[in-house]
């Protein structure tokens, strides 16, 4: 039986190096490579091809913007595992529509970790117990009653960072200040991203956030923008 190619990625080197003792007890998981970085991830990537990549998108270097996108293009074969302390569902959106076939917590148990592996080089998805079970189904799946993602995906970064500030409740006046804009720019902003997102009012901006996960259903929401 053909063993897994695994390469782990995570600047932490205890984390690595007590995966890899793990790991390397299972009969069928070979850990080929490591790296502590974006750049020595992107160089060791090419030279060893793994099947799974097991990866901590925080490392230095890396830059988390586009770094599933990149990591395909450097080894179209492989598939990325996400370990993380991430778990705001923004995050696991993200990496599931850029490609990631796994998304594991640090605080997950190694029968996890193993979970996730196999079920990558079957090139299946895998989550954490940790994270809600239906991610899955509401970001990937196309059904009618959920948001579609890549809606707000396709808004600037800048009108990113005023949408999820609308939601937690600022104002304009709070969000220019925190921009270091002017209010009218705000409201420029707010105009367009709205268009994009086919809003007519804060109210509903605030539940797609919500469903997006975005916000957290804990944090302070207005109905309006003043």
């Amino acid at each position: 039986m053909a063993k897994i190619k695994l390469m782990l990625a995570d600047n932490h080197a205890v984390v690595r190096e007590g995966l890899k003792a793990l790991l390397e007890r299972q009969a069928d998981i070979k850990v080929a490579a490591e790296a502590a970085d974006g750049d020595e991830l992107t160089k060791k990537l090419k030279e060893a091809r793994p099947d799974v990549l097991l990866l901590d998108v925080s490392m230095p270097d890396l830059g988390e913007a586009g770094a599933i996108e990149r990591i395909k293009q450097a080894s179209k074969n492989t598939e990325v595992v996400i370990l993380t302390m991430h778990q705001k569902q923004d995050y696991i959106r993200k990496a599931l529509h850029a490609g990631a076939r796994g998304y594991l917590l640090k605080t997950s148990p190694f029968e996890e970790v193993l979970g996730a592996i196999h079920t990558a080089a079957e090139k299946k998805y895998f989550l954490s117990a940790e994270i809600n079970a239906d991610i899955i189904n509401k970001y990937l799946k196309k059904d009618a009653t959920t948001p579609d993602p890549r809606t707000y995906d396709q808004l600037t970064k800048r009108e990113q960072e005023i949408f999820r500030m609308i939601a937690e409740g600022a104002t304009a006046n709070e969000i220019a200040g925190r921009l270091a804009i002017s209010p009218k720019t705000v409201a420029k902003h707010r105009t367009n991203l709205m268009e994009k997102l086919n809003m007519k009012n804060t109210a509903s901006l605030v539940r797609y956030a919500l469903q997006l996960g975005v916000v957290d259903p804990e944090e302070k929401t207005v109905t309006g923008l003043r």
